[in-house]
């Protein structure tokens, strides 16, 4: 299984440092997370045991890349 890193922060500072990045002035480190929720309660609609199951039948019913 794969651990993916998921940040919380208020929408003003996660857009601030997209913003940064974009321009240059910080450079993300591998480590940063590269999913941004604006609170727990938002992360937790995301992860339901419903969302996970589609989740699920997405990655298994793609077709691959081409």
């Amino acid at each position: 299984m794969k651990i993916i890193k998921i940040g919380i922060a208020p929408q003003e500072k996660i857009r601030e440092r997209a913003l940064a990045i974009a321009r240059g002035d910080i450079k993300p480190i591998p480590s940063d997370p590269k999913i941004w929720f604006t609170s727990v309660d938002s992360l937790s609609r995301v992860v339901r045991d419903e969302n996970r199951v589609l989740w699920d039948v997405v990655c298994t019913t793609l077709p691959p890349s081409t």
